[in-house]
């Protein structure tokens, strides 16, 4: 029998945008977890009434890509530069490098980093620690998703979560 890492599966899925309904098709790659397909489905319905322009895994000419991002015209318009991102998602492990790189470079943009049914403590001095004084103006969230975070937010397709329903943490 393959694992679940060798199977691929199309998640599509629906949440509120505050107005209505949005629609979103993950596809969990060969070799990727359902769990970081679940993370990515949750950060998304959690963060979708604030950033409903929000997409997944769209490389944005950075050395990093979001597993989620919405992206803002540079000041001026797009003639002097390229998007900014005011809201990166991420699912899953990232290196103290990446935040590093990330936060140097991004103090206006919202992050959030979702773990998979894990202590956010760890991941909390890892990004202070990344921090390295610097001042920050947009928040930084570390979301725990639990284990049963399927069957408690996905329902016949629509994913109905809240920041109550999950454990977050907003430095």
């Amino acid at each position: 029998m393959p694992s679940d890492l060798a199977l691929r599966r199309t998640l599509t899925l629906r949440a509120s945008d505050g107005a209505g309904l949005r629609k979103l098709v993950l596809v969990k790659k060969r070799g990727e977890s359902i769990e970081h397909v679940l993370m990515k489905a949750v950060l998304w319905a959690l963060y979708l009434p604030e950033y409903p322009e929000m997409r997944v895994e769209v490389p944005i000419g950075d050395t990093y890509k979001p597993d989620l991002v919405q992206l803002a015209p540079p000041p001026g318009g797009l003639a002097y530069g390229d998007p900014e991102p005011v809201f990166w998602g991420e699912a899953g492990k990232v290196s103290a490098a990446k935040w590093r790189s990330l936060l140097k470079r991004f103090p206006d943009t919202h992050f959030a980093l979702a773990r998979w049914d894990e202590r956010l403590a760890p991941h909390e001095a890892t990004i202070r620690k990344a921090l390295d004084g610097r001042p920050r103006r947009a928040p930084l969230d570390l979301v725990r998703v639990p284990a049963d975070a399927e069957a408690r937010f996905v329902d016949g397709g629509t994913v109905r979560v809240t920041a109550a329903d999950v454990e977050r943490v907003r430095l």
